[in-house]
């Protein structure tokens, strides 16, 4: 089966009449089948079985009928068409379904607030209100960000910290891990001595 990139909209490309008359005039003709005692009857309950079903899934299920998906070789009937066209397409609506819904969760509130407005051009005094605005705004932020509460004892080696080379880093890290075995190993071993 070919498999298109789900990023594309092309598997979700609505199927038009003539579509859905060449895939059905394809299996009518490379299937046995009864004949219907109306054709017009027969067309319609196809297009109702077949309505909103997408191009490639339909011709991916016309591909999959005649390489023998169904457990006979008849012409398959309008529900049985129509379950093979959504057995095939489930993969993709699944992940069109994670995609919007990873969408909805990791969308910020930031995200749709309006960002500063630009400045005004022309009436002057519509320049000097965004200007307040815009000062205003700065004014919030940089209250914001030196009112943030920071625990001083976490960055009381900030300078030294920033000064360090990553081959210190490195070795500062390997260090602390190996304490932090050797302390575990200690522990026990006073475990098993206690015992």
């Amino acid at each position: 089966m070919e498999k298109p990139s789900l990023g594309s909209d092309l598997v979700f490309h609505p199927a038009t009449h003539a579509d859905r008359v060449d895939a059905l005039r394809v299996l009518a003709n490379a299937l046995p089948g009864r004949q219907p005692v109306d054709m017009q009857l027969m067309l319609g309950a196809y297009e109702v079985a077949l309505e909103g079903v997408s191009r490639w899934g339909l011709a991916q299920a016309t591909r999959s009928i005649l390489q023998g998906s169904l457990a006979h070789s008849f012409m398959p009937s309008p529900p049985e068409l129509r379950r093979e066209i959504d057995r095939i397409m489930i993969p993709y609506v699944e992940a069109r379904r994670r995609e919007a819904e990873a969408a909805r969760r990791y969308k910020w509130d930031e995200d749709s607030k309006s960002r500063a407005l630009p400045a005004p051009k022309g009436d002057p005094n519509a320049v000097a209100k965004w200007h307040a605005k815009r000062n205003a705004e700065k004014a919030a932020a940089a209250v914001k960000s030196t009112s943030a509460s920071i625990d001083q004892t976490l960055f009381a080696d900030k300078d030294q910290r920033a000064q360090r080379t990553p081959a210190d880093a490195v070795s500062d890290f390997i260090s602390r891990q190996d304490r932090r075995h050797s302390d575990a190993l200690g522990r026990t071993n006073a475990k098993g001595a206690d015992q």
